[in-house]
């Protein structure tokens, strides 16, 4: 039980304090006050107002009190007598209604004192309001976000102060003061290990409160301890999964144990790929294949060669104890061998299991994808340059007429200038050398702008995006033109073209684009062939008897075709020009795209005397 000395506080309050009811009778008076403002009377009246000697004195305490009870707001006035300063407090209101009377000093100590309890009961309840969010938080994270606004109000200027918390390099609530005059800052230990801390700053200039350092260091501690309980709580939930996990597995892997030696053998007799165990003498021991027996040598089986393949990946395998994979090409094929280790009790590898692929037909797609890849790559990059030159070609071709239609009306006015004044110059000319050359160079430039449009147009179809289906109605005459366009720069350094297209010819069923592709690549070859001399390039178009075909043929004057190169010249991969980019996929495409019309390319050549490609296509009755 608390003595009478714990509420001393108390009585020092009420020794400076007087009480009038509403009748202005007083109710308390406190020695202290009533030697203040009584001068230390030994009796005084009841009556308040009857104490004070003056009638000024008198009149304004009066008015004073009525106007703190009518507002019903305090109010504070200065009484000369004593030279001090009253301040009033309403108490109640009607009938019930008091006064409390003090000096200044005294209220302000009082607040001071009530404000001191405020600021605890406002850290307590910062306290409890912060653990309460890590009592049993189910996300750390949330938790620390949650509690920032509460450490917040328990500081004594929480609108001028920016709190925020850095946690395991992340960084929660408020953000930092740009210009940070006062700063409170507690590290957040866990096992010895700083992992964060809370701080608290302001921009402006004020002395945080030892009270309120103490508090962010209790804060510190209940989040430390909060999490290092979460973490081991995740601990000992994440082992416990792992342990279920592992069982489970156990479990799994002992029921499966029982099927997976006929699964096994059924797997590796259905794979399609050459299996083989081979020793280091390159033996056979074990196969996936009926037809290949123990004892035999693997490339003996595999490639039907006498020795053993260059860079074997078998014997790379035995060597390094790795697993060696290798590519290699033979007989026109590709083919992907794969080598892994078999261990012994020792260590030692002493066989190899070898898997053998042929990846013909998949390099050739993928060398078919690059140069696809590569072709749409170039299509973006033509369409683009073709949309930018258009865009000012338009505005050329657009000022151009408007000129020419200027100078037209312009020309009356300049004769009749003239037989005034035969000395007339326009733009340093005279004007009879002006009239006749200047619109000869406006219908150049409006001719040179209408082609430059018409090169864009042939590169934009060229680019655009084409689905491959073969529904268009195409005209030969027109691809091979179009096709000379796109080319012509390369065709022209050492080249010149002899055009002899049948006119008229009948439209067949196709796709525009990928003929196209056909055409240039031919060009490009023709023009590649002439080599270190102004050559020919000539191009014919005819239909054929019955106008059932319709023939094209690309001539060229160049170094021509070996008969080596004549037989595998439609080849996939095949390039006499491997050292300059050849990939060997051009006339190789072009041949399919062929096939895919329905058509046939035949090619003649003799050395030294150029080529002769010869392309014909079938004319449908769909698309004539």
């Amino acid at each position: 039980m608390k003595t009478i000395k714990s509420f001393a506080w108390i009585f020092k309050i009420l020794n400076e304090v007087l009480t009038i009811d509403n009748n202005y009778q007083i109710l308390l008076c406190g020695p202290e006050i009533k030697k203040t403002i009584f001068s230390g009377k030994d009796e005084i009246k009841p009556n308040f107002f009857e104490n004070f000697k003056t009638k000024k004195e008198k009149d304004l305490i009066k008015n004073t009190v009525d106007s703190v009870w009518k507002n019903h707001e305090a109010d504070l006035i200065h009484l000369e007598s004593v030279n001090k300063q009253l301040f009033f407090f309403p108490v109640g209101e009607n009938s019930d209604r008091q006064m409390i009377i003090s000096t200044n000093e005294q209220i302000i100590h009082t607040s001071k004192v009530e404000m001191d309890l405020e600021e605890r009961v406002k850290e307590l309840e910062c306290l409890y309001s912060v653990s309460s969010v890590f009592e049993s938080p189910e996300n750390i994270e949330l938790a620390i976000q949650r509690s920032v606004p509460r450490i917040r109000s328990g500081l004594q200027f929480p609108e001028k102060s920016a709190v925020s918390i850095v946690f395991d390099k992340r960084h929660y609530g408020d953000k930092e003061c740009t210009e940070i005059k006062s700063f409170l800052k507690k590290d957040i230990v866990i096992n010895d290990k700083t992992r964060g801390r809370i701080q608290v700053c302001s921009d402006k200039k004020f002395q945080f409160l030892e009270e309120e350092s103490k508090l962010i260091r209790e804060i510190a501690i209940i989040m430390a301890k909060a999490i290092e309980k979460n973490d081991r709580t995740r601990a000992i939930e994440h082992q416990r999964k792992l342990l279920l996990k592992k069982n489970e597995k156990l479990l799994e892997l002992t029921t499966q144990c029982g099927e997976s030696k006929n699964r096994l053998e059924t797997l590796f007799n259905a794979i399609t790929d050459t299996i083989l165990v081979i020793d280091k003498k390159y033996n056979i021991e074990m196969s996936n294949k009926d037809d290949v027996k123990d004892s035999e040598k693997c490339y003996e089986k595999i490639f039907n060669i006498d020795n053993p393949c260059e860079n074997c990946p078998g014997n790379m395998t035995f060597k390094s104890k790795q697993a060696t994979t290798n590519e290699i090409e033979y007989a026109g094929k590709y083919y992907l061998l794969q080598a892994y280790p078999i261990f012994n009790d020792k260590g030692e590898v002493d066989k190899v299991l070898e898997i053998s692929r042929d990846i013909t037909k998949e390099k050739e797609i993928e060398l078919q994808l690059l140069q696809t890849d590569k072709l749409a790559s170039l299509g973006k990059l033509v369409s683009g340059i073709a949309h930018e030159i258009n865009n000012p070609n338009t505005f050329i071709m657009g000022n151009i007429k408007i000129i020419k239609e200027s100078f037209d009306d312009l020309i009356p006015i300049l004769d009749e200038l003239y037989k005034t004044k035969k000395d007339l110059k326009i733009a340093r000319l005279n004007y009879e050398i002006f009239k006749e050359n200047i619109p000869s160079l406006i219908d150049d430039m409006l001719g040179g702008a209408n082609r430059i449009k018409k090169i864009v147009d042939d590169l934009r179809n060229f680019a655009k995006k084409d689905e491959g289906l073969l529904t268009d109605k195409v005209d030969i005459n027109e691809v091979i033109n179009n096709s000379l366009r796109l080319v012509e720069n390369q065709i022209k350094r050492n080249s010149e073209i002899e055009l002899s297209l049948q006119s008229e010819l009948p439209k067949i069923k196709g796709n525009i684009q990928k003929l196209e592709q056909v055409m240039v690549n031919l060009l490009l070859n023709a023009a590649q062939a002439i080599e270190n001399k102004k050559g020919i390039i000539q191009i014919n178009t005819e239909i054929s008897q019955h106008e059932k075909m319709i023939n094209i043929k690309i001539i060229d004057d160049g170094k021509g075709i070996s008969d080596d190169t004549m037989k595998a010249i439609f080849d996939p991969f095949f390039t006499t020009k491997r050292d300059q980019g050849g990939t060997g996929l051009g006339l190789s495409i072009a041949y399919g795209i062929i096939q895919e019309h329905n058509g046939n390319i035949e090619v003649e050549s003799k050395l030294g005397l150029g080529s002769t490609f010869k392309i014909s296509l079938p004319v449908s009755t769909e698309g004539s």
